[in-house]
C-alpha cells in the first residue's frame, strides 16, 4: 500500500518549489490533495495530479475555508508558503514586517485552526509546517524573517501538546540551503550566494525539493504515528557542526 493511500492533504504554497515538488509525492503516495497559492499556475498543476485547487492569499482565513471544504474530510496539511526579505531590526520596513510575520506565522496558524476541527472528526490528522534553520539559528540582516520562522517553531510545540491527545500530531521540517526560487530569489536580493551555502553544507551541494518532499510524506503517513511535536532538521549537516 502507498504511504498515504487514502488520505487527503492540503498543502499552502503549492505552485512552485518544495511545495510542488510535496503535492507531486503525495499523490504519488496516493493522496489526493487540495493545493493552495496566490499563483494561478496552481490550478493546471491540481488539474494534472487529480486533484483541487484554490486560488487565493494563505493569510486570508476564508481561503483556508475553501480549501477544507474542498478537501471533502482532510487527514494532512502542509504549511509551506512563505515569503523571505532582506534587513535589520533598524532597516527591515514595517510593511516587510507585517508581511513576513503574516504570510509565515500567523498563516500557519490560520490553516491549522480551519482543519482541526475536521480532523477530529475524523479520529485524527497531521500537520507539518515548513520553518527553517533561521528558527534556531538567527540569522545576519534577516530580522522578520528569523522572527517569525522562531515563532512557527513554537506554534508547531503547542498544536502537538494541545490536540496530541485528539489524534493530532504535529511537527514541522527546517529545510537547509534547498535549490528552491526562494534560496534564488534571496541570492538575487543581495543575500547569500549560492556557493557561499555550499560552503557552508557538509554534504558540499544544495537540497533538492524532492527530498524535503520525503521526508514531508513520512511525517504524514502511519510510519510516523508516534513522531509529534518534533523538528527535522534537512540541512546536509549544516547545523551538526559549529
Amino acid at each position: 500500500m502507498a504511504l498515504l493511500e487514502g488520505q487527503s492533504v492540503i498543502i499552502t504554497g503549492a505552485a512552485r518549489g518544495m511545495g510542488e515538488a510535496t503535492a507531486r509525492r503525495a499523490v504519488a503516495e496516493g493522496a489526493a490533495v487540495v493545493l493552495v497559492d496566490l499563483d494561478p499556475a496552481v490550478t493546471g498543476l491540481a488539474a494534472e495530479l487529480g486533484g483541487e485547487s484554490v486560488v487565493g492569499s494563505v493569510a486570508d482565513p476564508d481561503c483556508a475555508e475553501r480549501a477544507v471544504a474542498a478537501a471533502a474530510g482532510v487527514t494532512g496539511l502542509v504549511n509551506v508558503a512563505g515569503v523571505f526579505r532582506l534587513g535589520d531590526v533598524v532597516t527591515a520596513s514595517d510593511t516587510d514586517w507585517d508581511e513576513l510575520l503574516a504570510i509565515n506565522l500567523t498563516a500557519p496558524r490560520i490553516w491549522a485552526r480551519a482543519v482541526i476541527p475536521a480532523m477530529i472528526a475524523r479520529g485524527g490528522g497531521a500537520i507539518v509546517n515548513f520553518a527553517s534553520l533561521a528558527g534556531t539559528r538567527a540569522r545576519p540582516n534577516c530580522v522578520a524573517y528569523t522572527t517569525a520562522k522562531t515563532g512557527l517553531l513554537g506554534l508547531t510545540r503547542s498544536i502537538a501538546i494541545d490536540y496530541g491527545p485528539q489524534g493530532i500530531r504535529a511537527n514541522s521540517i527546517s529545510p537547509g540551503t534547498i535549490d528552491s526560487p526562494m534560496l534564488r530569489g534571496s541570492e538575487a536580493a543581495g543575500g547569500t550566494t549560492r556557493a557561499e551555502h555550499i560552503a557552508l553544507n557538509y554534504l558540499p551541494r544544495l537540497g533538492t525539493p524532492g527530498e524535503v518532499a520525503g521526508c514531508c510524506c513520512f511525517l504524514l503517513s502511519p510510519d510516523a504515528g508516534f513522531v509529534n511535536g518534533a523538528d527535522f532538521m534537512i540541512d546536509g549537516g549544516r547545523t551538526a557542526g559549529t
